[in-house]
């Protein structure tokens, strides 16, 4: 299917979908400016605290769009349980970017609640968009994607971790790592455009 039915809340859920993914361009446009100039030079990070208020931001912005697709799924204990779940950890997620900011949270504390907000995400991305590929009745352009970018993030995130692991061998670190952080960085840059995408379907433009 390339339509995609039209439901109450698509268009209110379209143009939270398109700011959605011009805040996360903005987003991954900062933080590859932050590790491009400020970490060689070891700040300032004007470019790292926009980038964790754009984090904040696209957070909540995705709320709405992740609860209108997710009413396209067919209802059971399992997938009510996963909107709340996916709803809270978004929530969660921005909170923590904006406590940074605000300097009542560490680095590492919010960047570990970041990536577990992102990987629960992931996961809701991957089994939504698989299960509404199956249905027939969505948009399979717009399913493909969701399903590559969440399936490639939770395979990779656990394996960028490995380049944190201090005494473990370089080949681990900077081989098996390395490639998971690759992997994780290209399905995250994808993102916006998996945003984009879901607003022209939503806003039924034809």
């Amino acid at each position: 299917m390339d339509t995609l039915s039209e439901m109450p809340g698509d268009r209110t859920a379209a143009r939270f979908a398109y700011t959605a993914a011009g805040v996360g361009v903005a987003g991954v446009a900062t933080l590859g400016a932050m590790y491009a100039i400020e970490v060689p030079k070891k700040g300032p990070y004007i470019f790292g605290t926009i980038n964790d208020v754009t984090g904040g931001i696209f957070n909540l912005l995705v709320i709405p769009v992740v609860v209108q697709v997710h009413r396209r799924l067919r209802r059971t204990p399992g997938s009510e349980a996963a909107i709340w779940l996916v709803t809270a950890a978004s929530a969660v997620g921005s909170a923590s970017s904006f406590l940074l900011v605000l300097k009542k949270l560490n680095f590492t504390v919010s960047t570990g609640i970041s990536v577990g907000a992102m990987t629960v995400q992931a996961g809701w991305f991957l089994l939504a968009n698989r299960s509404l590929l199956k249905s027939g009745d969505y948009p399979r352009d717009l399913a493909k994607l969701g399903q590559a970018i969440g399936g490639a993030l939770v395979a990779a995130l656990p394996v960028a971790a490995l380049a944190t692991v201090e005494k473990a061998p370089a080949w681990i670190r900077w081989g098996l790592g390395g490639s998971g952080i690759a992997v994780g960085a290209a399905a995250w840059v994808a993102w916006p455009y998996w945003y984009l995408l879901a607003g022209r379907h939503l806003s039924h433009r034809r």
